[in-house]
């Protein structure tokens, strides 16, 4: 049975090879663009996987999602170890790239790795898979840390370091206690060192709650009902921080009074609890933490999915364009005897070993496309697959693909009478006809939707990189520094740096300027306080990052010292700041003995986010912001790395141009812009195989009718015109349904940006006139041989 099955179904496609190779170009292309997406959104989803346990019973505390994000006062980890049903509780924060060598070493090699810092407890919360070593005493104390097996191979050459020591920055020895296993890029942390606290700041005994430095992760008892923990969570947490604060935290009414005011205990204004394994999705709390857009994922599923759609669509319609032909074959067939549903089962089972047979090919394809993964899906995909993507990738897509692809086909096609087939007296030609021109209308909706989406989000993005954000980011090169670039030491570094007129200021700033996350809380007067951004820099910040003053008196090396957090400090706020203060606190001067000046607003968030207050105050330690001179990089940059390998020879030297960290920030949208034109891409041509060979078919179908029509004066231009005029129309109805689909998409993406370019209509009206003229040049070369062929051959060959 299979064998006449296999040699019926070959001995079709060598008859019709040309419909063969178009369904099987357009299936292989989409199941290479699936096969790729599911990869890349598998991996997403099965983020996190460096613990050597399931993560179900670890929790994240939030306090003030909506202005510090995942940040947490530092005592709260020690607090919640009061609660019976948390089993430990730690704080974490990663703390970017720290100067790592091995003491003593002759040749003196140093390395920059990311690092994370945790509690005494941090294994218990969060086990990272340990290749050795570990255990509840690697973190005892602040002489212990733990390093990953590429870090231990780097400064040690093998895996056999337990005991062995290493040095931190320079400044720290720290005995390994452990190596744990390399953690992939999909986590919520990234670490290559692990450290304690402690060895940041001996003798923190972490109790001061209006410090706010790290995240608070807790495991519980499995049997822990969470919404019950969350809501003892939030009314505990409220209470001790109303303890803390004071009449700041609650300035009117009871506490009931404040959760009402905030939208009851639900809101997630509110100090709450979020399971580990959602951190991940939650790119809008803000953190020192990776996370991943999940909604983007799904978006990404969704085109691929789209782009296999129009595959399949075109199989549909080129299988019923050959009616005539295939209901010939099933007339004969059910006249030899062959039942409805063995002819069912053979149109299916043919679609759906076309579909396998797609299906390896894509895998092939997407083998060979590896290289160009990065600047699609933004970094090496593993095509090594487990046994369950195996199954669903080459047993459960192509088989459902093969039964959408043959389904319609098959019950259309086969309930004809079997003289009447013979004799193609067929009563179904309209309906099939109908049926076709809508998926034709389908698949250039969608192919007129992703070339209008991929025109506005490069408009969005080209007007991002142009907007006036409040800063000049040109010319500014980051020299990192961390702890080790102190503010003496730096002053020396930009004494020397100015010795050449290739550099016109430096500053130290302490984190990234153009995306702030340290808070802390600033006293306004005897009742209001807020907590807004702080950036932590010196007298030359402002200057080298090109924002002027607005009010009061610039910071000069008279008042620098004085420009602190705390409640005897003063500081220079911006305009949003000010403007607050001026609402809530009109009696407060400003310029004042505290707020001694302002500077102008500039964008310190992503873009998706309004200007909001902030503070700069001195910075004791950080990173050596440069403005050099135009058109003078080369000079410069030889100029400060002499500079700096001469007078710190025992650490790394790295830098990087702001505007390499602007576009990293947004690397994500630059992705996004880069698979949705692959997908477009690949829409595009996948529909036009199809209406290529559509055009084709149709043409075979109405050479009479075409002869005829020439015989009685029709001119080529009119044939011509007739033909692509069928085709046109169907892409004329698609763009009336793809506008308003694609603006109500798009507005709703484009709402998550604080500053959006406008929808303007030449976008739809590129992306239609576009589809207009790929369509047209798919169908005017086999509409001209039609055209002008002698009626007399077209007739003798009917």
């Amino acid at each position: 049975m299979f064998r006449k099955f296999f040699l019926e179904s070959w001995r079709a496609k060598k008859n019709r090879p040309f419909s063969f190779f178009i369904n099987w170009l357009g299936l292989t292309l989409g199941f290479a663009a699936v096969i790729v997406m599911y990869i890349f959104i598998i991996g997403q989803v099965r983020h996190d996987d460096c613990f050597e346990r399931p993560m179900d019973d670890v929790w994240r505390c939030e306090v003030e999602v909506d202005e510090i994000g995942s940040i947490c006062p530092d005592p709260l980890a020690g607090f919640m170890t009061r609660f019976p049903e948390v089993i430990a509780a730690t704080r974490a924060i990663s703390w970017g790239s720290m100067t790592v060598s091995v003491p003593d070493q002759p040749a003196g090699v140093r390395f920059s790795l990311s690092s994370m810092f945790g509690d005494s407890t941090l294994l218990q919360v969060l086990p990272f898979r340990m290749v050795s070593g570990g255990g509840a005493d690697a973190l005892a104390d602040a002489s212990k840390g733990m390093v990953s097996r590429s870090a231990a191979r780097r400064l040690f050459g093998s895996l056999d370091v337990i005991g062995k020591q290493i040095e931190v920055n320079n400044t720290w020895k720290v005995t390994i206690t452990g190596v744990f296993e390399d953690v992939p890029e999909n986590s919520l942390y990234t670490p290559e060192v692990i450290l304690t606290f402690q060895l940041a700041n001996p003798g923190d005994k972490a109790d001061k709650w209006f410090r706010w430095a790290s995240e608070c992760y807790f495991r519980v008892n499995p049997t822990v009902d969470m919404k019950t923990m969350n809501y003892k969570f939030q009314r505990a947490v409220l209470e001790r921080m109303a303890e803390a604060y004071g009449g700041h935290f609650i300035k009117e009414g009871t506490l009931d009074d404040k959760i009402e005011e905030a939208g009851g205990v639900d809101s997630p204004k509110l100090p709450h609890i979020r399971a580990f394994d959602d951190c991940y999705f939650t790119p809008e709390v803000t953190g020192a933490m990776n996370a991943y857009d999940s909604g983007a994922l799904v978006v990404l599923g969704i085109i691929a999915v789209l782009v296999l759609v129009i595959a399949i669509i075109n199989y549909v319609n080129i299988y019923t364009a050959r009616s005539t032909e295939v209901v010939r074959a099933m007339g004969i067939k059910s006249i030899m005897g062959a039942s409805r549903g063995s002819l069912i089962g053979f149109i299916i089972g043919d679609s759906v070993l076309i579909t396998c047979v797609a299906a390896v090919t894509a895998f092939g394809l997407a083998y060979l496309l590896r290289p160009l993964y990065p600047m699609i899906v933004g970094s090496e995909l593993s095509l090594s697959l487990s046994w369950d993507m195996l199954l669903v990738l080459f047993v459960v897509l192509p088989l459902v693909c093969g039964v959408l692809s043959g389904i319609f086909p098959a019950m259309v096609l086969t309930r004809m009478k079997p003289l009447d087939a013979i004799a193609n007296r067929s009563s179904g030609g309209r309906q099939m006809s109908a049926v076709r021109n809508a998926l034709i209308v389908f698949q250039f909706v969608i192919s007129i939707g992703l070339i209008a989406a991929t025109l506005l989000i490069n408009k969005q993005i080209r007007y991002l990189t142009t907007l006036d954000l409040g800063y000049h980011r040109e010319n500014v090169v980051m020299v990192g520094g961390g702890s080790f670039m102190n503010r003496e030491k730096f002053n020396t570094f930009r004494t020397q740096l100015l010795n050449s007129p290739t550099i016109v200021n430096a500053s130290l700033i302490q984190g990234n300027p153009m995306h702030i996350g340290s808070m802390n809380t600033v006293q306004i007067n005897e009742r209001e306080h807020l907590s807004p951004k702080h950036l932590y820099g010196d007298q030359h910040t402002l200057h080298v990052l090109g924002v002027p003053m607005v009010e009061g008196d610039s910071i000069s090396e008279t008042n620098v010292d004085r420009l602190e957090w705390g409640p005897s400090g003063q500081m220079v706020i911006n305009e949003a700041f000010a403007k607050h203060i001026r609402n809530v606190a009109p009696e407060v001067q400003i310029p004042g003995e505290k707020f001694v000046g302002v500077f102008k607003d500039f964008q310190h968030q992503p873009v998706t986010e309004q200007v909001t207050p902030l503070v700069l105050v001195r910075a004791w330690s950080g990173d050596s912001y440069i403005r050099i001179a135009a058109g003078q990089i080369e000079p410069a940059l030889r100029h400060i790395e002499r500079t700096f390998r001469e007078m710190f020879p025992n650490e790394v030297f790295q830098y990087e141009f702001m505007d390499e960290q602007f576009d990293r920030m947004y690397k994500q949208e630059n992705l996004f812009r880069a698979r949705l034109l692959t997908f477009s891409v690949l829409a595009i041509f996948i529909g036009c195989l199809g209406l290529f060979a559509l055009v084709g078919y149709s043409v075979e179908r109405r050479r009479k009718e075409i002869a005829i029509r020439k015989v009685h004066g029709a001119t080529v231009r009119e044939v011509v015109g007739m033909l692509c005029l069928s085709f046109l129309r169907w892409l004329g109805l698609a763009f009336v349904i793809a506008v308003p689909l694609v603006w109500w998409l798009m507005n709703g993406w484009m709402s998550r940006y604080a500053y959006r370019t406008g929808m303007s209509w030449w976008i739809f009206a590129v992306a239609g006139l576009a589809a207009a003229v790929i369509a047209l040049f798919t169908v005017l070369g086999q509409s001209y041989r039609a055209a002008v062929e002698n009626p007399a051959v077209a007739i003798k060959r009917e």
